[in-house]
């Protein structure tokens, strides 16, 4: 799940994941968000403090590769993208409250 607050995207993990199911969330700041899911993984690895390179012990079999940084990467852009539309246009997805 994500959110923006202010200028941050603040994103909360919910996983199996040993090396993710302590963590409360992730931080990005909305103008500095990494380029690319590389720069995304390496920001994500300081953060955690941990490799996310897969080992036998994780807990989801992600098949040696760790999906968390791709779907993190997908909700960074998805929430910059809304926070750069201008409200009237977000608004058609919850026109139903308009009324």
């Amino acid at each position: 799940m994500g959110r923006v607050e202010g200028d941050k995207i603040i994103i909360k993990i919910e996983t199996p994941c040993e090396k993710f199911k302590e963590l409360t969330c992730l931080e990005f700041p909305l103008e500095e968000l990494p380029e690319n899911q590389s720069n995304l993984a390496l920001e994500m690895e300081k953060q955690t403090d941990c490799s996310l390179a897969c080992t036998r012990e994780c807990a989801l079999d992600c098949t040696r590769k760790c999906m968390i940084p791709h779907a993190v990467f997908n909700v960074c852009s998805i929430e910059r993208e809304l926070a750069e539309m201008p409200i009237l246009e977000s608004e058609e997805y919850t026109i139903s409250e308009l009324q």
